[in-house]
């Protein structure tokens, strides 16, 4: 089974939307990424990451708001499981690793 992550985005003069084909095993990554999150910062968010909600503090994730190096570390996760869905099992580094693009 394949699942479809989308995506939207608009300004004042565009709307676009994106999607991402993915077998089914990432679906259950980016839950652990969400998961370990939680334990590691005291989130309650819901089981998807949005980037505003992440990156505005807002859904459950109001405790990383004035982290930026946190939020950005859960989402480096979230890249990371996506490309390499065992990659999940590991910890969320609160400063993602420099050089090292997923």
């Amino acid at each position: 089974m394949l699942l479809a992550y989308v995506d939207e985005s608009y300004t004042r003069d565009r709307y676009s939307m994106v999607a991402l084909l993915l077998p089914n095993v990432p679906a259950r990554a980016l839950g652990e990424v969400v998961a370990r999150a939680a334990q590691a910062y005291g989130v309650v968010p819901p089981p998807e990451l949005h980037g505003t909600d992440l990156l505005h503090g807002n859904r459950g994730w109001e405790p990383i708001v004035k982290m930026p190096r946190a939020a950005i570390g859960v989402y480096h996760a979230a890249f990371l499981s996506i490309a390499d869905p065992e990659v999940a099992t590991g910890r969320i580094l609160k400063t993602p690793p420099r050089g090292n693009a997923a």
